[in-house]
């Protein structure tokens, strides 16, 4: 069984609920063991980082069915409870599974009240859109990464246009023309993951190698958002997802 692989976007369509006694995963809609699906000793990550919760990584040591497989150990996760999630799965180095530095079990977050930016509809979004439409203004302080408040929860930013954001999740509560829409930042905390990069990235998340690389991101006591990067695997050819609702769990990281 080889230590990695080259796809960090292995097809992971469904969800999936996690036993942590038995370490039996049960997968609803699932393909596992198919072809181009989760194999024996790739690497499956409970959760999405695009609003929801993410649980953390484990190692697949055994697929019984399509709907059935187990896990090594939770020493990746972080202790919730996984219950219908979706997930993914990926070639990524086993090792990172269980080094505190990239595991689900070492990440923290803490969303800011303070609040960076505060803007009015422009047009509707119904339920079930993950997007929201408004007028964003050249210098306006809103990035990816931070977080609009919709039905109570607080759903991630995936990217900011000047007309509109895009999320990581659906909306729950319908927003109507203009309707006043707050947005906060993560501001506390660390990221701590392991990413597949196909190519350089420049700008604030500059990684100057292709391959597997460790990313921590956390908040400096100046108040400045610090980047650290590791080049865990330094290798070309890595399949990536190609947006943040694809298969793997894309870079940069959504706090920064």
């Amino acid at each position: 069984m080889a230590l990695w692989g080259n796809n960090d976007a292995v097809g992971s369509g469904g969800t999936v609920s996690l036993d942590y006694i038995t370490l039996a995963v049960t997968g609803t809609g699932t393909t596992f063991g198919q072809t181009g699906a989760a194999q024996e000793g790739d690497v499956i990550r409970f959760g999405t980082r695009g609003g929801g919760e993410y649980f953390g990584d484990a190692v697949i040591v055994s697929i019984a069915g399509t709907q059935s497989l187990t896990i090594d150990s939770t020493a990746g996760l972080n202790g919730s409870t996984i219950s219908g999630v979706p997930f993914k799965v990926s070639q990524l180095p086993k090792f990172t599974v269980l080094d505190s530095s990239f595991s689900g079990a070492g990440r923290t977050d803490a969303v800011n009240t303070n609040l960076p930016f505060v803007g009015t509809a422009s047009t509707n979004s119904p339920v079930g859109f993950s997007t929201a439409f408004l007028s964003v203004p050249e210098g306006t302080d809103l990035l990816a990464g931070d977080f609009i408040v919709n039905g109570g929860s607080d759903i991630r930013i995936v990217t900011v246009s000047s007309t509109q954001v895009t999320l990581g999740s659906t909306i729950s509560a319908g927003i109507a023309t203009g309707d006043s829409l707050t947005f906060k930042r993560a501001m506390d905390g660390y990221d701590r993951l392991c990413y597949g990069i196909s190519t350089d990235i420049s700008g604030s998340y500059h990684v100057s190698h292709e391959g597997w690389v460790g990313v921590t991101t956390y908040m400096g006591t100046e108040g400045e958002l610090r980047v650290k990067k590791e080049v865990l695997v330094a290798m070309s050819g890595i399949n990536t997802a190609t947006d943040g609702l694809g298969e793997a769990i894309i870079y940069p990281t959504p706090e920064g």
